[in-house]
């Protein structure tokens, strides 16, 4: 590809990351004549700094920036979103700058809430009561059309990429990236015949008409939230998410496939649901866990004893609070 240029760049700084860590990227950044600007937009490059959560996080901040993102990991290996370590970031912006790397393309998801509040994602947006195994009534609208209403634990609406993430777990289909798609998926309706929707990606996505014992929020990738009390639109941004690869070295995703086939055999399907999240999501507590997939604390539980016992993932502490434990992919 033709070399990037680098002359201004968008630093965003994960949950986790230290401020020595911070200070590094900033000298690196320096060294190699680069500015440091406030601007996503304005910005040649963004260099989100942690794990996958929070290169999601990142692209919250940009909003509908299509600024080309490069994820670097603090640890020595990469995750999915991301290619390269903190150690390869100096020699990575010089990969950039002869044009030594890949540039992945993917479709975002824009909410509008309740006709004002604006929410980006890349895998999903969805809409749930505060409180877990809840159930909502909802309307849904496609194009102006009414497709149903519903009373269920929930409805989220994927990109291709969001297929296999949360929406696979309550049971939609694998969408192929670059289907000029987008997915509706119900979550445990009460309506058996009310069943995931597949719709062009032009659609315009309305939920409206929200309602529940509990407040309902809009969540975007699991981690944007925002308290909805009417509606929400969603739909396709005109620009897309680009995630800068400048590293062949396979990713975590890559790099487990071999291991958990040989342990999927006999692994619980709550295993298998919450190593999915994990990847995909990145670091989370146990609590986190059970908010995010709707388990049961106690079937999270045990879904992570069985994943430390198979050496599928790893505890770690936050460094703000050591009393935090949460749950990562083994590297």
């Amino acid at each position: 590809m033709q070399a990037m240029p680098l002359d201004r760049v968008y630093v965003w700084v994960g949950r986790h990351v230290s401020g020595g860590e911070a200070r590094e990227v900033s000298s690196i950044v320096a060294a190699h004549g680069m500015m440091q600007v406030e601007d996503p937009a304005s910005a040649d490059l963004v260099l989100a700094i942690g794990d996958d959560r929070d290169i999601l996080d990142a692209i919250q901040a940009v909003g509908d920036s299509d600024t080309p993102i490069l994820g670097v990991s603090l640890g020595n290996s990469v995750s999915y979103l991301s290619s390269i370590s903190l150690d390869e970031l100096g020699s990575a912006l010089e990969m950039l700058r002869r044009g030594e790397y890949e540039l992945a393309t993917h479709a975002r998801l824009r909410g509008v809430v309740d006709g004002s509040t604006v929410v980006y994602a890349m895998n999903e947006i969805a809409v749930f009561p505060s409180r877990s195994a809840t159930l909502m009534s909802y309307e849904l609208l496609v194009d102006g059309d009414l497709v149903w209403m519903d009373r269920a634990d929930g409805v989220l609406v994927a990109t291709p990429l969001g297929s296999t993430a949360y929406a696979l777990s309550a049971g939609g289909a694998v969408v192929l990236e670059g289907a000029r798609v987008l997915e509706v998926v119900p979550v445990n309706s009460v309506d058996p015949s009310k069943r995931p929707l597949i719709v062009p990606d032009t659609s315009r996505i309305v939920i409206k008409n929200v309602s529940s014992r509990h407040p309902c929020e809009v969540v975007a990738d699991g981690g944007k939230r925002v308290k909805v009390r009417r509606e929400v639109t969603i739909s396709r941004s005109e620009r897309p998410i680009r995630i800068v690869k400048v590293s062949s070295r396979p990713s975590v995703r890559e790099t487990l496939r071999e291991k958990i086939a040989a342990e999927a055999a006999d692994m619980p399907p709550s295993a298998k649901f919450v190593l999915k999240m994990l990847e995909l999501k990145g670091p989370m507590s146990a609590r986190e866990i059970a908010e995010l997939t709707l388990l049961p604390e106690r079937t999270v539980r045990y879904a992570l004893s069985e994943l430390l016992r198979r050496g599928l993932v790893r505890r770690s502490t936050s460094l703000r609070d050591a009393r935090q434990v949460y749950y990562e992919l083994a590297r």
